[in-house]
């Protein structure tokens, strides 16, 4: 299924949607990660952000960059569907449109990663042609990262080759 697009404005991020992005990580997933989207972050990577509204209103949202270390991949920080624009497909074209700008700027790898608790999340990345990195654990059938930075959580993590028209 293809989004409604009928309505939406898309466009860069900005360093003043960094509140917004926070606003709907607690409101959407509720969960408190104001520690991760900063405005600075969207300052030098609001060109590889997207940004959706609807009538003002953000309702969706991906926020990425182009690796520094891996100068083949492109790397999704985070990515959001309020809850009342999902399953149209916004998610599906966020990465669509993510994948085509980091292949018009030469990355041949997209990246994302979920936490380990959000089966949802694992679902909807490899239904849209992810493959889940190995990992040094397996937890329900799925591998996973144990506690990668040594602050609490375990995490799966995702790749996409660009090549061969993924997405």
């Amino acid at each position: 299924m293809s989004a409604d697009l009928t309505g939406l404005t898309w466009r860069e991020g900005e360093a003043a949607d960094a509140a917004a992005i926070v606003r709907a990580l607690d409101e959407w997933w509720e969960q408190r990660l104001e520690h991760c989207v900063r405005p600075q972050l969207l300052e030098h990577f609001g060109d590889t952000t997207l940004i959706v509204e609807r009538d003002g209103e953000l309702v969706a949202f991906l926020v990425g960059w182009l690796s520094q270390r891996f100068p083949d991949a492109a790397y999704v920080h985070f990515m959001g569907v309020r809850h009342d624009h999902r399953r149209l497909g916004l998610g599906l074209e966020l990465y669509r449109r993510f994948a085509a700008l980091a292949r018009a700027r030469g990355r041949t790898r997209l990246m994302a990663e979920t936490g380990a608790f959000n089966l949802r999340s694992v679902a909807f990345h490899t239904s849209i042609g992810f493959a889940v990195e190995p990992g040094d654990d397996v937890v329900d059938g799925v591998a996973v990262h144990r506690d990668p930075g040594g602050l609490g959580g375990d995490c799966v993590v995702f790749s996409m080759d660009l090549r061969g028209g993924a997405l």
